[in-house]
């Protein structure tokens, strides 16, 4: 079971979440997740942040690798695989 919470960030924080999420290809909220994940993987506070940043380089350098996806015709192509008959 998961569990939900809000965090709320000002508006330069929430952009540059966004800005980083874009680079990775992923959205603001898994990204906030990913950094929560690597922020509570030290016993003292700031432990995690320089994995953290090497985590995240690595990120955007696998994803500037890969070409751009287009969403709509992945799930365009989707619908006529599951629907054969159409």
């Amino acid at each position: 079971m998961t569990r939900a919470i809000t965090v709320r960030l000002d508006e330069a924080d929430h952009a540059a979440l966004e800005k980083q999420a874009d680079q990775l290809r992923i959205r603001p909220g898994t990204l906030a997740r990913i950094l929560v994940h690597a922020g509570l993987g030290g016993d003292v506070p700031g432990v995690g942040s320089e994995n953290a940043r090497t985590a995240l380089d690595r990120l955007v350098r696998r994803s500037q690798q890969r070409p751009p996806a287009d969403a709509v015709g992945l799930v365009a192509d989707a619908r006529i695989a599951l629907e054969p008959d159409r």
